[in-house]
């Protein structure tokens, strides 16, 4: 009888507990969802995959409800998927099919109209390659250093991103 009321007093104190504090599923599905996506190659394949990657993710979030916040940054041969056209640079020769480059261009509009995702390019690489930061896309915001910025969203908890 005794073991009865002390089961009954348990069972009771752990509901109450229960109602009180939040729920491990609560307190993770009201979190942000950060990553960082890093683009510094050459190659418009790898971009391509790197944008397909970005929108499995942001979609998959979208339609679960959760928030999220993902961010592209991109430093040395990356800029040549920021700017409008790669007319007048060093990647200019770089043999690109015009069905991959309209596809980069249209997921990179995609992304950042539909998805809000935040797309940066490093300063320094625009003064290295004399590209003026007006050739960057509309949506493209630049940053000091795009190797300073990575450090900094992955100490503000961004997972880091980059597509092989």
């Amino acid at each position: 009888m005794r073991w009865k009321k002390v089961l009954g007093c348990l069972a009771m104190s752990l509901i109450l507990l229960g109602s009180v504090l939040p729920s491990t599923s609560m307190a993770a599905s009201n979190m942000v969802r950060k990553a960082v996506y890093h683009v510094d190659f050459n190659s418009a394949k790898r971009m391509n995959a790197t944008l397909r990657n970005i929108y499995n993710l942001v979609n998959y979030y979208t339609t679960h409800n959760i928030d999220y916040d993902v961010r592209l940054v991109s430093n040395s041969a990356g800029v040549q998927f920021m700017i409008k056209n790669v007319k007048g640079t060093k990647f200019a020769k770089n043999k690109v099919s015009a069905k991959t480059a309209k596809s980069i261009r249209e997921m990179m509009q995609s992304l950042a109209d539909g998805y809000n995702v935040k797309f940066e390019q490093c300063s320094i690489t625009l003064q290295r390659t004399h590209i003026n930061k007006n050739r960057l896309k509309s949506f493209v915001t630049t940053t000091p250093s795009g190797q300073v910025r990575i450090v900094q969203l992955e100490n503000e908890g961004y997972a880091y991103i980059k597509v092989q």
